[in-house]
């Protein structure tokens, strides 16, 4: 008993001191996760499996910065969300020895050619990405499963596959190396790093979908050979896409409350009374840009303000 009291007298003592030299040390740990992590991620080439459905102007802003590093403006991801990616590859890792107590697993972390780029003096740029894995679920057969493992929180967990994870796996498996083997089904393997759950999800080689994904990727390279930033598919304060882009100060100047505006006449559609669908909103930003926009019997002005869309409205 007089252990027990002794230790919760000095757990109370701790709880109620003021952790100066931890925050100190905590500080530290953060600041070390650029050097550490950070030196070699400038050097890949930006158009990749896993930037099909980044958006276009993502991309493009990527392709500037690669060729001339910091010609555009980027705001850097904070050392905490650096360390998600990081405990991502580690689970990864863990995924992948499971997998090979049971399964014959082979080409890790293997490098392969999913498509080509034309530069602007006619040589080829061959489009590559690195698999995690692949392996055979039945050791009698000889066909490869494409396998790739990501770590995830509660919500999308609930929500998995992930659209872009699709995208990823369906590129990889649309490569010289996933032709050649007949790859044509994939497994997502989801970890939920606040439940240790897995959830696993088999996926099927579609040739279309992996040629309009490819293709989109080309698009983006298309408008960066020409210097023309692609048309906006997402809108911060609207999306998530666009809330989490690097670019996203750098991409939404024009919707700062200080910038100048016009009035335009919009007489081909008005949105319905009520909350306005986010597909209206691009529509509007797509195609009139920085506006303030007459909806027949409204005025709707697109304000963005500390990272958010506020859409104020008044009667004409």
């Amino acid at each position: 008993m007089k252990i027990t009291d002794d230790i919760n007298k000095a757990l109370a003592r701790i709880q109620s001191e003021d952790h100066i030299m931890h925050e100190g040390l905590k500080q530290t740990l953060f600041d070390a996760v650029g050097p550490v992590f950070d030196s070699d991620s400038d050097k890949y080439f930006p158009v990749r499996p896993s930037s099909a459905t980044k958006p276009l102007r993502d991309i493009f802003y990527d392709l500037k910065n690669f060729y001339n590093p910091g010609s555009i403006p980027k705001n850097d991801f904070e050392p905490r969300i650096k360390l998600i990616f990081q405990f991502g590859h580690a689970v990864e890792t863990i995924m992948k020895k499971l997998c090979a107590n049971k399964f014959t697993v082979q080409d890790e972390q293997k490098r392969v050619k999913y498509g080509e780029l034309v530069d602007r003096d006619g040589s080829i740029i061959s489009l590559t990405g690195s698999i995690d894995w692949a392996m055979r679920l039945d050791n009698s057969s000889e066909r490869l499963t494409l396998c790739d493992a990501k770590s995830i929180g509660d919500y999308p967990f609930k929500t998995a596959p992930k659209e872009a994870n699709i995208a990823q796996m369906q590129l990889y498996m649309h490569s010289d190396w996933g032709r050649a083997n007949d790859v044509n089904n994939a497994i997502l393997l989801y970890f939920n790093k606040n439940t240790s759950d897995i959830k696993c999800i088999e996926i099927e080689y579609d040739g279309a979908l992996a040629t309009n994904l490819l293709n989109r990727l080309k698009l983006a390279w298309d408008y960066y050979l020409k210097d023309e930033a692609p048309p906006r598919e997402y809108l911060a304060g609207v999306n998530w896409e666009a809330d989490y882009s690097p670019y996203r100060d750098y991409d939404n100047r024009e919707f700062l409350p200080n910038a100048e505006r016009k009035t335009i006449a919009v007489k081909d559609w008005a949105p319905k009374i009520g909350r306005y669908v986010k597909d209206y909103i691009r529509e509007h930003v797509n195609k009139y840009g920085n506006a303030e926009v007459i909806y027949l019997d409204k005025i709707v002005t697109l304000v963005y303000d500390d990272g958010k869309l506020n859409i104020i409205e008044k009667d004409i």
